[in-house]
Formats: structure tokens, sequence, C-alpha cells
């Protein structure tokens, strides 16, 4: 298998894209870059679709925890259209529960209306889940295939999540951040993928963040665990392809 480098979570469906898209994604496709950009929000999906047409990208669809105060019109409008382009998506994502954000009743109602839609079109999920790790994974269990984005939570339950076959995504926040390393070190690269959540998270001071830099999270990686790079690349390649049931 010819393996590439994958951003499992982005948003290149996000305006802060708008003035220079077309050269971000040509310089990811350069650098050997699978890009996988989620729709979450009901503009954000519509915007993603057109991208998945217009670059030929992957892309997950989902509701973010951070709209909750939205109307159910609204949910309802981002419900019905990932059903109906199904066949189009990886995943369903990201979808999940933010202890910063309100309404934690209504986050979890939402989540799980997403969560058993994603059962019936037998699809994965990619969730969020800052503060409510343990929940969403115990919500989850048996259920549906997780890829928990840009995880935080602590590394036992980590490893815990790796062992019932789930993902954990680590983003470019390895570049800095001491937990994330630790992270990384104590867990095996079978339970890993990478993201660079752009433009959110840059590596980069004052720079925004793109898929291309998702090569510096496999550098890290590779570094952390004293493996090879192109070894690293490919673990988290076919982790990814098996996650989300197909080559990509």
């Amino acid at each position: 298998m010819n393996s590439k480098y994958v951003d499992a979570h982005c948003h290149m469906e996000d305006k802060a894209f708008n003035k220079n898209r077309d050269e971000i994604i040509e310089r990811s496709k350069k650098q050997n870059v699978e890009i996988i950009t989620s729709g979450a929000s009901l503009g954000g999906c519509l915007r993603a679709l057109d991208l998945k047409d217009k670059y030929n990208i992957y892309i997950t669809l989902g509701y973010h925890p951070s709209k909750v105060r939205a109307d159910d019109k609204v949910v309802n409008k981002v419900y019905n259209i990932i059903k109906a382009n199904k066949n189009k998506i990886l995943g369903v994502g990201e979808i999940g529960m933010d202890i910063k954000d309100e309404n934690y009743e209504r986050q979890e109602k939402i989540f799980k209306k997403f969560l058993s839609l994603a059962e019936e079109i037998n699809k994965p999920i990619v969730v969020h889940a800052r503060g409510f790790e343990k929940k969403i994974f115990e919500i989850t269990k048996n259920r549906v295939d997780v890829m928990f984005h840009c995880y935080g939570g602590d590394v036992d339950l980590a490893k815990e999540i790796g062992k019932e076959g789930h993902l954990i995504s680590i983003s470019t926040l390895v570049c800095f951040s001491e937990h994330h390393k630790e992270l990384v070190k104590r867990l095996d690269l079978e339970f890993l993928t990478t993201e660079t959540d752009s433009p959110y998270l840059s590596p980069i001071r004052g720079v925004k963040n793109e898929p291309a830099n998702v090569k510096l999270v496999v550098k890290e990686i590779a570094k952390i665990k004293e493996e090879e790079e192109e070894e690293v690349k490919k673990t988290i390649y076919k982790n990814t392809c098996k996650f989300f049931g197909t080559r990509i």
C-alpha cells in the first residue's frame, strides 16, 4: 500500500481560507497529504460538500457542540443533509460535547441524535469531546467506531479507547504541548491518527494552520517514538484507512 500523510480532521470549508484555499489545497496535494475536511454547522456542511466536488478531497459532516443554541430546524437540516449525502462522506462529525460550552443536556441530546444517525447509515463518527472524553466513550461503547479528534484527555482513558478499536487523533498541538507529547510517548502507534484542525492550532506562531503541517505532526511522533518518519507515516495511513473502511 502506497502511504500518504493524512490530515484526518481540518476545516478547509472555514471562511478563513476564502482568500487562498486553492493555493493551500494544491500545496497539500503536492506534499502527498490527503485532506479530510469536517463540516460542523449548516453552512459548513454545505461548503464541505462543494469542496469535495471542486477539489476531490474527503469529507465528514456533523454538527459542532458550540452550535447548541441553534433552533431545532437548523439541527434537523444538517441531519437531513448528512442522510441525503451518506455515500459522499467518510463519517459523521464533528459531533460531540464541550465542557466550555453551555447547556450540557441539550449538547448530549444533539450528540445522541447524530450518533443514532451514524448507526443508521453505518458510518464511524468523529467526536469533539473536550472535558467529556469519558462520557462520550461510555455513550458510544459497542455502537460505532469513534475518532477522538484533537484528544486532550488522560493517558489511561486513551489506552482504553485504543484497545476498543477506536482512534486517538493527534493534532499539531503535539509540536509544543507536553501533555500531547506524553500521550504519544505512552500510546501504541496503532491507536493514533494525525490532524491539523486547520485553520486552528497552528504550530507556527502568527501563521494560519494548514493541512501540509500534518507532516510536522508525523515528524514529532517519529521523534518521540524514536521511529523512522516513513514508518510512522505508513502506520498512520493504515490506521486511518482501516478506521474509515476505505483506502484514502
